[in-house]
C-alpha cells in the first residue's frame, strides 16, 4: 500500500464529508429552535453534525500535513522563477494570496457578495422559527416543570394535570427537555399541550420575539406580523433610525438601548 495515496484519497473523502457537514450546518436552525424541536435530519441532531465536521476538520489537518510533505517538491516549485530561484510571493503566490485576503476582508466587513451569502443564511435559519416556532424565552428546555410553569405564569398543578392526562411521565426536578426526551416528545411539544390548555388570549397580545441576536428589522417584523415599514416607523418614535437589513440589537444598542426594553416599549412581549 501506498501512503502517500491513502493520504491523497483520505483529504479527497474528508474534504467532501466536511463540505457536506457544512453545508447542513449552514442550513440547520438556530440552536434555541434546535433544542427546543428537537430537530435531526438523516437521525443526526444539529450538535453531532457539529461534531462529525470538528473531527473530519482534525483529520483534514493532518491529511494536509502529510500531503504537503508527500508533496514539497512539487509546492517549492510552484515558488520558483525561470531561473529556479525560490521567490515566496511569485506572481501565483501573488494571486493566491489577493483571493484568500479578498474573501477574509470582504466577509469580515460585509462587502457584497460575501454579505448577501451570509444574509441568506441567516435568513434561511430563521425561516425554521417559522415554521417550527420559537421557545418561550432562552433555554426553556433546561428549566424544569416547576421554574417553567414560574416563569410563564402556569398554574403547576393544573399542568401537572395536563401531563398526567396525555401519559407523560415526569420528576419536578427534571428539565422539560428531558422530560420530554423520556416519552419520546420534544419540548416544544410539552409546551404546546400546556399552552393549548393554560394560556389566555389577551387583547392585542402577540407572540414572544426571541433570538434577537441574529434578526434582521424585517425580520423581526415578520415576528411581530407588522410591516417592516410600520416596525420602522415605531422604532423612530424611540429615536432610532433603522433599515430593513439592519440587525436589530446592533441597531437599538447604537442608541444605548437594549434589545429587550426596546421590545416592551413597542408594546410585545421578550
Amino acid at each position: 500500500m501506498s501512503l502517500k495515496k491513502i493520504t491523497s484519497l483520505t483529504m479527497m473523502l474528508t474534504m467532501i464529508m466536511m463540505t457536506y457537514t457544512g453545508i447542513i450546518l449552514f442550513i440547520t436552525p438556530p440552536g434555541r429552535i434546535a433544542h427546543w424541536t428537537q430537530w435531526k435530519m438523516l437521525g443526526m441532531t444539529k450538535e453531532q453534525f457539529a461534531e462529525v465536521h470538528s473531527s473530519f476538520m482534525v483529520l483534514f489537518i493532518l491529511a494536509t500535513v502529510l500531503h504537503v510533505y508527500y508533496n514539497w517538491k512539487p509546492l517549492v516549485s510552484y515558488m520558483k522563477n525561470k531561473a529556479k530561484q525560490v521567490i515566496v510571493f511569485t506572481k501565483e503566490m501573488l494571486v493566491a494570496s489577493i483571493l484568500v485576503l479578498v474573501f477574509l476582508i470582504g466577509t469580515l466587513y460585509e462587502i457584497s457578495p460575501f454579505s448577501n451569502f451570509h444574509i441568506f443564511g441567516d435568513e434561511f435559519k430563521e425561516s425554521w422559527e417559522k415554521e417550527y416556532g420559537a421557545p418561550p424565552y432562552a433555554h426553556a428546555e433546561l428549566s424544569s416543570l416547576r421554574e417553567f410553569t414560574k416563569k410563564l405564569n402556569y398554574d403547576l398543578e393544573k399542568s401537572e394535570a395536563i401531563l398526567h392526562d396525555n401519559g407523560i411521565e415526569y420528576e419536578l426536578g427534571q428539565s422539560l427537555g428531558d422530560i420530554a426526551k423520556d416519552n419520546g416528545k420534544s419540548p416544544k411539544e410539552i409546551y404546546d399541550l400546556l399552552r393549548i390548555k393554560l394560556e389566555v388570549n389577551e387583547p392585542n397580545q402577540v407572540k414572544r420575539v426571541s433570538g434577537l441576536g441574529k434578526k434582521s428589522i424585517k425580520s423581526v417584523a415578520e415576528t411581530m406580523d407588522i410591516s417592516t415599514e410600520e416596525l420602522i416607523t415605531k422604532l423612530r418614535t424611540l429615536g432610532i433610525e433603522a433599515k430593513a437589513d439592519d440587525k436589530f440589537r446592533e441597531v437599538v444598542e447604537k442608541y444605548d438601548q437594549s434589545p429587550s426594553d426596546v421590545v416592551k416599549a413597542l408594546g410585545y412581549r421578550h
